[in-house]
């Protein structure tokens, strides 16, 4: 499927062993990202987020969710998919709970979205949003086992340059990939 595809929401016209690939390429892209990884309180800077918003500009909101949902699942049996190679429950239901449920929900939001953005700028300010929601999602996960305030500056603050920067990365991958 060509991304211009994806945003056009063509993906449930896919067979099915391409929206396999397509997961599995996915979730081997979080993996990567996980890699990356910059360890700076409760939650550490990765590039999944980047990834996220580039599944769904993509594949469009249902396939990137999907990925998300198959990462975290892989994370779930034990697998070392996540930040500092982390897996199993401990990893899901700790410090960074609400940033993993909330790449989901942006994965959905943003393919959707993306599916009807026109250019880089709207795919910009769509997956601003997108890292938004992660955020968000994030705090309030976080902020149940800190305090609201800890958890804004451990948790939201210290990401929202890297979301701004990673947010243009991937709406300009996103339009190369689709050209």
């Amino acid at each position: 499927m060509t991304a211009a595809g994806a945003r056009k929401g063509k993906s449930a016209s896919h067979a099915p062993p391409f929206q396999a690939a397509a997961v599995v390429a996915g979730v081997v892209a979080l993996w990567g990202a996980s890699f990356v990884s910059i360890p700076i309180g409760p939650v550490p800077i990765t590039l999944q987020t980047y990834v996220v918003c580039v599944l769904a500009g993509l594949f469009g909101g249902r396939l990137a969710a999907l990925a998300v949902l198959a990462w975290l699942a892989a994370a779930a049996f034990g697998l070392p998919v996540l930040a500092g190679g982390a897996g199993g429950w401990k990893a899901l239901t700790g410090p960074t709970a609400g940033f993993l449920a909330g790449m989901v929900a942006a994965a959905y939001v943003c393919g959707r979205g993306a599916e009807r953005a026109k250019g880089w700028v709207a795919l910009t300010a769509l997956f601003l949003a997108g890292h938004a929601i992660v955020l968000a999602v994030g705090w309030a996960g976080l902020a149940a086992m800190v305090s609201p305030k800890t958890a804004l500056m451990d948790g939201v603050v210290p990401f929202l340059p890297g979301a701004a920067v990673k947010s243009l990365a991937a709406a300009l991958t996103v339009r190369l990939v689709s050209r």
